[in-house]
């Protein structure tokens, strides 16, 4: 009877403990329920400090980068599609494998950026996409089938 007793003691114990612990719940949303943005001290730091690692960042790297447009953008899968198919080789000091299902999904993300794209791209562009992906598949086909050429 007295480990009983002793047990409930320990138990009732227990439970005065977990009633001092108190749960501290902070709403870090950046906006209130009205929807208008909340402006606390810790958060301004905060985003004071992410901007200026942002303009470092975009600082140091632009000088070195051409700008990025939708023409480079596609450009930029289509290397790397023919890079998997084996037709360009990859630049110095890096191995790309010969990847003949890897680069059907990249034909495919082309593909797919095209018809998501469709309406939204001035003629050249338009005409540019269209050409990677006719040019991309009849390359794909011919690899897939053992020419070249």
């Amino acid at each position: 009877m007295d480990s009983e007793k002793e047990e409930l003691e320990k138990k009732e114990l227990e439970k005065k403990e977990l009633e001092k612990e108190e749960l501290k719940i902070v709403d870090r949303r950046r906006f209130d329920s009205e929807g208008k943005e909340r402006s606390t001290g810790e958060d301004s730091e905060r985003s004071k400090d992410s901007s200026k690692m942002t303009d470092a960042n975009i600082n140091d790297s632009s000088s070195d980068l051409p700008a990025i447009d939708f023409s480079s953008f596609a450009m930029s899968f289509a290397t790397q599609a023919l890079m998997q198919l084996g037709e360009i080789a990859p630049p110095a000091g890096v191995s790309i494998p010969k990847d003949i299902l890897a680069a059907k999904q990249t034909i495919d993300i082309l593909t797919m950026l095209e018809s998501k794209t469709k309406g939204n791209l001035d003629q050249r562009e338009s005409t540019l996409i269209q050409d990677i992906l006719h040019n991309l598949r009849i390359t794909f086909v011919k690899v897939s089938a053992g020419k070249k050429g």
